[in-house]
C-alpha cells in the first residue's frame, strides 16, 4: 500500500504525521476529520513551521518511483454505511500546474481501497462531480 506523509511543497520538510493532524493515518484522517467536517478543504493544507508555506499530504506514484504526488482536494459522497467513494484532485511535484484526478474509496476505516480501482454507478459519479464543484467552487465537467 502507498505510504502517505505531510510535506512542504517549497522546502520539502516532512514533519511527523501526528505533529500535523489529530489522526494517526490517512485512512483515519479521512474518516475522522475530513468527512465529518463536510469535506473542509482547509484541513488538506497546513502551514510549514520552517517557512510558513503549504504542507500537503503526499505520496509516491508507484513502488520505487521518485515522483511524488500531493493532494489539492479530496471530496467524497457519503459515507453510505461503511463505503466512502472519493475524488482526489492531485498534482505531481514535477509538474505542479497539471491537475491529476484520482478516484478512490474507503471501506470503513481501512486504507485498502485507497490503492484499488473503483467503479461507480453513473448517478454516483455525477453526484461526486457535483459535490466537488460545490465543495471547491471549481467545475471539472460543465453541464453536470
Amino acid at each position: 500500500m502507498a505510504r502517505y506523509w505531510w510535506q512542504c511543497t517549497v522546502c520539502g520538510d516532512k514533519p511527523k504525521w501526528a505533529a500535523v493532524c489529530q489522526s494517526r493515518s490517512i485512512a483515519a484522517f479521512i474518516w475522522d476529520e475530513l468527512a465529518p467536517s463536510g469535506w473542509d478543504q482547509k484541513l488538506l493544507r497546513r502551514v510549514c513551521t520552517r517557512n510558513h508555506r503549504s504542507l500537503r499530504i503526499t505520496y509516491r506514484v508507484g513502488r520505487g518511483s521518485e515522483d511524488r504526488i500531493s493532494i489539492r482536494h479530496i471530496v467524497g459522497v457519503g459515507p453510505d454505511g461503511d463505503y466512502l467513494p472519493m475524488l482526489w484532485d492531485t498534482f505531481r511535484h514535477s509538474r505542479p500546474r497539471a491537475h491529476l484526478i484520482d478516484f478512490k474509496y474507503q471501506k470503513g476505516r481501512s486504507p485498502w481501497g485507497l490503492t484499488k480501482r473503483v467503479v461507480f454507478e453513473k448517478a454516483q459519479f455525477i453526484q461526486l462531480l457535483r459535490s466537488y464543484t460545490a465543495t471547491t467552487g471549481q467545475v471539472l465537467m460543465p453541464d453536470i
